[in-house]
């Protein structure tokens, strides 16, 4: 799964937990992610998604934790365990900007647009990734069921696939979080 040039990350399931399937560009399903709810998450408004392959295998997690002021998102790998990156929101007028510090890699600015259905990560005025919101159906979108279209800049190596691909993870939290408090 994060060696592909393209994820197609789409929400099967929007009440109660969250579920996606991953798929490549060409439709084969890839990996699988679920939001996880612990007792614990009820009393700490913290959340979490775990992202699988197709084995079931864990690849990664993502987690928001709980802050004051910005939120932030953190993104783990599951072997070796590691923290991976972490996505903190920043002010803009009528964006959504996020700073994502990548382990060994320089500083990525994402940038939403209006109502934040599509996002650019740059580093170093390179675009390295694009992370797109895409229609699916109106039953779907009823159903506040999300599609990504996640397009990977060619020569990242897996760790940093990893790090968009939960940045992507991260953002759909992120604009569920926004939508319920509005």
């Amino acid at each position: 799964m994060l060696d592909r040039d393209e994820l197609i990350f789409s929400q099967t399931k929007a009440l109660g937990t969250d579920e996606f399937e991953i798929t490549d560009a060409a439709g084969t399903l890839v990996g699988t992610a679920r939001q996880t709810l612990k007792l614990s998450d009820l009393f700490s408004s913290s959340r979490g998604t775990e992202v699988r392959d197709v084995e079931g295998n864990l690849v990664l997690g993502v987690t928001d934790p709980v802050n004051l002021i910005h939120d932030s998102y953190e993104v783990r790998l599951a072997n070796p365990d590691m923290l991976l990156a972490t996505l903190r929101t920043r002010f803009a007028w009528l964006r959504t900007k996020l700073n994502l510090e990548i382990a060994g890699f320089p500083e990525v600015e994402v940038d939403g647009k209006i109502m934040a259905f599509d996002f650019t990560l740059t580093s170093m005025g390179r675009e390295i990734a694009r992370i797109t919101a895409e229609y699916s159906g109106m039953g779907r979108m009823m159903m506040g069921k999300t599609t990504y279209r996640i397009s990977f800049a060619p020569g990242l190596d897996e760790r940093q696939h990893a790090a968009i691909l939960g940045s992507a993870v991260a953002i759909d939290m992120l604009r569920r979080k926004r939508r319920n408090s509005s």
